[in-house]
């Protein structure tokens, strides 16, 4: 039985949830082969970490790499709650991962500090390809951050 984008998602959205609840930012991203097996998972640890490169996206590449002995992740794919960052997305395209899923976007959430950034302009930019599939779970993902945003507004910690 193969198992589906949706799957995977929902497992990086409870991770995401488990990182706000430590007053990380919310975001969660899986790693599966291409067999769909799950190499890694892993939680935005910035603030618990202290560590500004402690992204989802970045342990999950880390982890699966130490484990499997190699930097080459060919084949494999990696789903994010949200659009990873420009050093997230370059660490994807470094380690070969073929394919990235999303949840939510900087665009869906109306962020103008991160200028026109948006995996395909920085694909575009770098003359990278990357296989993308777009809008799994997107309401779900920008939501999470949307609330965290407002908690941190209001003088929640983190």
């Amino acid at each position: 039985m193969t198992l589906g984008h949706e799957h995977f998602m929902d497992i990086a959205l409870e991770l995401a949830r488990k990182a706000g609840d430590q007053g990380n930012r919310p975001i969660g991203s899986v790693l599966v082969d291409a067999r769909g097996k799950i190499l890694a998972q892993g939680t935005n640890r910035m603030y618990t970490d202290f560590d500004p490169t402690a992204h989802a996206e970045t342990i999950v590449i880390r982890e699966a790499c130490k484990s499997l002995g190699t930097v080459d992740l060919s084949g494999s794919t990696i789903y994010s709650t949200l659009e990873p960052c420009p050093m997230c997305c370059w660490a994807i395209i470094d380690s070969k991962v073929a394919r990235l899923v999303l949840g939510g976007r900087y665009a869906g959430l109306g962020r103008r500090d991160v200028g026109r950034y948006s995996i395909e302009t920085f694909l575009e930019f770098t003359g990278k390809s990357l296989e993308l599939v777009t809008g799994v779970r997107q309401k779900e993902g920008e939501e999470l951050r949307r609330g965290w945003s407002a908690a941190r507004r209001d003088g929640a910690p983190g």
